[in-house]
């Protein structure tokens, strides 16, 4: 099955599951709170953005299941599907852990600041 021709071709290069890498927080700007804050805020926006990227590959592979008359490839879009839903339930489980992580961080900023004025 030429999976370049059907349209798959983004399916199988990321059907890995590996989430982006959250981009690089600078040095040199000028902000409120830690280092520490600004890479998990940067952590939650990158599993955030995984989480779309899931949800907007599930919905693919409905859209092309309901047009689907092969069953080989049917087959094929119902296992993508289930290892983007398991993908998709595991992530969400780890980004609601590290939401409440960040908030403490930033109620602790808040703090700083209220402290300090």
């Amino acid at each position: 099955m030429n999976t370049e021709t059907r349209g798959y071709s983004s399916h199988t290069q990321t059907a890995r599951g590996v989430a982006p890498a959250p981009a690089p927080v600078p040095e040199s700007v000028n902000r409120v709170g830690s280092q520490e804050l600004a890479r998990a805020l940067a952590e939650v926006k990158g599993q955030a953005q995984f989480l779309l990227y899931l949800a907007d590959q599930i919905d693919d592979c409905l859209q092309q299941l309901a047009s689907e008359t092969d069953t080989g490839n049917a087959a094929f879009l119902c296992k993508l599907m289930s290892m983007y839903s398991s993908q998709l339930e595991t992530k969400h489980q780890g980004l609601g852990e590290k939401v409440a992580e960040t908030c403490q961080e930033v109620y602790m900023a808040i703090r700083e600041l209220d402290l300090d004025e």
